[in-house]
Order: structure tokens, then C-alpha cells, then sequence
């Protein structure tokens, strides 16, 4: 375990960010992992979550507006000796009341969310893969002009780590956020001075592989014998998929999804031709 010092007249911020990220716990396909051991603790990593949240295709999370100075995290422990459990919090502040709150207010009070809120320059996660988190989103129109108005909304869930943190990249509907970095790409960006198309001839070879940097495209693909297309989250090992993609025969073109960051493999007997349209995505 590392020392708990301090520096004196070090700056120490309160309060939490204006940007909160949400998601419902239903979309996330595969959680980052905590590393629950003693070498974890001596290493730093014991209350940091290791990997990205994996995503279903075509889902991400979503971005929510809090007052600065109105909001904050907290956590508190519960239970008895042995089995210990602590409880997060976090207080959120919006500043109207508009259809597209009252929308999340619906859906979040019975539902089951993650939050993910940044305080201090790091990033720490409200919600749990064991544990269903509450949502208490409460309106209010204030009385009189300058008067506090909006949703505050109350959020808590049990976890076996007081407020996680998370270094990992958050999916948003416009690009990619590195918690690590704290740096924003957008997907426009991303595809800055690529061409258009990548093709790549194979003469007399049998595979081609490409990473999903975005959820969907069109493809072509000329060869022999069944064409099989795998997907790996880890570029290493791949397993089959019919889910997503199917070709005969010959030449086909059709259109594909698959989740951001998935490595794809697409192998036959003979691939002469594959033309993959960018949209996101990059050749691995």
C-alpha cells in the first residue's frame, strides 16, 4: 500500500464537472474489471477500474448537464464486520425542467443506470454490474423570479469500491472521450485524410482484418468457397459470428454492423478483392 500524504497549499478543488455521462446498465456488454487483490492495493490499482465498458452495437452514453456548484459525490459504508458494503452517491443538479428531462426522470427512477462523473481531474463511476443503482429525480418551477428551479437528482448504488475510478474511453454519439487523457475525439476528425475506400488485393491469400471504429458500413467482397467473418474484442482471439454479416459464394455487397473496437477477420478459400467503406472504421 502507498502513503496517504498531502501536500499543504497543494490546490484541492471541490464540486464536480458540468459534464455528467449516463448510460442504462442493459447496454453495456461487457464491464472494465477491478482488481480485487493484494497486489492490486500495493500497486495503486485497487480501486481503479482496468479496461473499457464494452458496448451493444449501436449504444452509447449519453451526456447530462449539471450546475456547477450544485453538485458533488459521495460514499458512505454500510453493513456489518466481514460484510462490509459501501454505498456511492451523487447529487445532480439540472437547471430546467424540459421534455427531455422529465423523459430520463421517467425511465431513470425505475431503471437501472451508470453515471460516470468527473471530480478533481479523474473520472469515478456510480453504478455497479452486481448491484441495481436508485435514481430520485425530483421537479421543481421555483416561485419566484431568481429562485432555484429544475430537477435535483439524487443518485445511489452499493458497491464493493468507494467511487471507482475509470481510465478507460467513454463511446458518446459524436466520438470518443479518454478518461485517461482527458481528451475528446470526435469521429469526423477521426476520419480526417482517409480515402474513402480501402481496398486490398490478395493474390492467392485467404484473410483480411480491419478494426470498428464505428457501428456501420458496406462491404464488398470478391473470392471462392464460404467467406467466414470472425470478430475479436481483443485482436487476438477471434470467434465466428452470424449475427452480423453472411455472404454466399462470389462476389457480395452488403451492409454490416458491429461494435466500436471489435477487430474483424473476414477469411474463404480464396479472397481476391475486399473494398471495406471507411465510416469509422480503420485497416488493422
Amino acid at each position: 500500500m502507498n502513503d496517504i500524504t498531502f501536500k499543504l497549499g497543494s490546490v484541492n478543488p471541490c464540486g464536480i464537472s458540468d459534464a455528467v455521462f449516463f448510460i442504462p446498465k442493459q447496454y453495456i456488454r461487457q464491464w472494465p474489471t477491478i482488481e480485487d487483490d493484494f497486489e492490486a492495493m500495493m500497486q495503486g490499482h485497487y480501486a481503479e477500474y482496468q479496461g473499457d465498458f464494452v458496448l451493444q452495437q449501436g449504444r452509447w452514453w449519453n451526456r447530462l448537464y449539471n450546475t456547477q456548484g450544485k453538485g458533488k459525490i459521495t460514499w458512505e459504508y454500510a453493513g456489518e464486520t466481514d460484510c462490509k458494503v459501501v454505498v456511492n452517491h451523487a447529487s445532480l443538479s439540472y437547471p430546467k425542467i424540459t421534455t427531455e428531462i422529465a423523459s430520463f426522470s421517467k425511465f431513470a427512477s425505475n431503471g437501472d443506470f451508470v453515471f460516470c462523473i468527473k471530480h478533481d481531474g479523474h473520472y469515478h463511476i456510480i453504478g455497479s454490474p452486481d448491484y441495481r443503482a436508485t435514481v430520485t429525480p425530483n421537479g421543481d418551477s421555483g416561485d419566484s423570479a431568481g429562485s432555484a428551479k429544475g430537477v435535483t437528482i439524487e443518485i445511489e448504488c452499493p458497491d464493493t469500491t468507494p467511487l471507482p475510478t475509470y481510465k478507460g474511453v467513454l463511446v458518446l454519439s459524436d466520438g470518443l472521450l479518454d478518461c485517461n487523457t482527458d481528451t475528446f475525439q470526435n469521429f469526423e476528425d477521426m476520419n480526417t485524410n482517409r480515402q474513402e475506400n480501402y481496398t486490398k488485393n490478395i493474390e492467392g491469400g485467404n484473410s483480411v482484418r480491419f478494426q470498428a471504429l464505428g457501428r456501420e458500413g458496406r462491404i464488398h467482397l470478391e473470392g471462392t468457397g464460404p467467406i467466414q467473418v470472425e470478430v475479436s474484442v481483443d485482436g487476438v482471439k477471434y470467434d465466428t459470428v452470424q449475427h452480423d454479416i453472411s455472404f454466399s459464394n462470389g462476389a457480395a455487397i452488403k451492409p454490416f454492423s458491429f461494435y466500436l473496437g471489435d477487430y474483424v477477420r473476414i477469411s474463404a478459400t480464396t479472397l481476391t478483392k475486399v473494398i471495406v467503406n471507411y465510416n469509422d472504421l480503420k485497416t488493422n
